[in-house]
């Protein structure tokens, strides 16, 4: 018998032993690999998640930050939305005024400032569109033409809007209603309507003004007839004195004169207003921004009342 076979399966057998012997060692030695494996795996989790936390901290402590200042814009955006409808970043704007046609623009004998509806209101539109409003005292009678001629800016003076003064200026939107009013001493019995001034004396109004057109057109005063004056003030002077036979002006106007105590017992307003006229500030008609700008403050004065309270404020009806 060969005795190689024995020897080859004795080492076979001494290897499978070995091999046995260090199966028996292996969980501990892989286990040992496997946990610094494992413990690096944890120490370097940790730090990847403190990064993600520090990170994710990072986020949300720049988050609040992003969302306040996006709440800062938003809210200064809503600010601004609710003050201004529109921006005209400070522009000053000279406007033409006749300062003696009450309630609408005056002289303040005390400040010798200009007061009145027009200025409370233009007050109101320069809030809503940044501008800064100088009104300037100026005969009602070339006022238009000086606007034309870039004299001022604007034109506001209880200013009516007519197809004639809108071939050279233009117009804002109408912000108030008005209508002609004949004005006489108490107790005239002739004149007891505008069909009368047609066969009254002398009937006084404002040059330039539409009273003196209503005067002509609707009351039929012959121009010889019509006295005209370049302020309405110096005309109810003269009714008082009874040195004319009435005086013909806007309605709001004719009741602050016969308010007024020394007018209040001696004037007296016949018959109703005989014409439907309609306020507007006037602008050069090349200045599409400004008078855009106007509109958009008349609007939301319309809207939120403000025009009403003026109009309570200076008793217009």
């Amino acid at each position: 018998m060969n005795r190689r076979p024995w020897i080859i399966l004795l080492a076979m057998l001494l290897l499978a032993a070995s091999l046995l012997a260090g199966c028996g060692s292996a969980p501990a030695a892989v286990p040992a690999a496997g946990t610094a494996v494992a413990g690096t795996a944890e120490a370097v989790a940790p730090t990847a998640a403190a990064a993600v936390t520090a990170v994710s901290g990072t986020a949300e402590a720049v988050a609040p930050t992003a969302a306040a200042a996006v709440t800062a814009v938003s809210g200064t955006a809503e600010a601004a939305s609710g003050t201004l409808v529109a921006d005209l970043e400070g522009r000053k704007i000279l406007i033409g005024t006749d300062a003696a046609y009450p309630p609408f623009e005056s002289v303040d004998p005390t400040s010798d400032k200009i007061v009145g509806f027009d200025v409370d209101l233009m007050t109101e539109i320069a809030k809503l569109i940044n501008i800064q409003p100088e009104f300037q005292n100026a005969a009602f009678d070339t006022i238009f033409a000086a606007l034309q001629q870039k004299q001022f800016d604007a034109v506001m003076s209880a200013a009516t809007i007519t197809e004639e003064r809108a071939k050279i200026v233009a117009f804002s939107e109408p912000y108030i209603e008005v209508g002609q009013l004949v004005v006489t001493l108490a107790g005239n019995k002739k004149i007891t309507s505008y069909a009368d001034l047609a066969s009254a004396g002398a009937v006084g109004v404002q040059t330039g003004t539409t009273g003196e057109t209503a005067a002509l057109e609707e009351g039929k005063v012959p121009d010889a007839n019509l006295k005209r004056y370049q302020t309405i003030d110096l005309a109810f002077a003269d009714l008082l004195n009874n040195a004319i036979d009435a005086v013909v002006a806007d309605g709001p106007t004719v009741g602050n004169y016969v308010s007024q105590p020394k007018y209040a017992d001696t004037l007296q307003i016949v018959g109703d207003a005989f014409t439907t006229e309609s306020y507007g500030i006037a602008v050069q008609q090349e200045d599409t921004k400004l008078l855009s700008a106007i509109n958009a403050a008349l609007a939301k004065l319309k809207a939120d009342g403000t025009i009403d309270q003026l109009k309570e404020k200076y008793q217009i009806k």
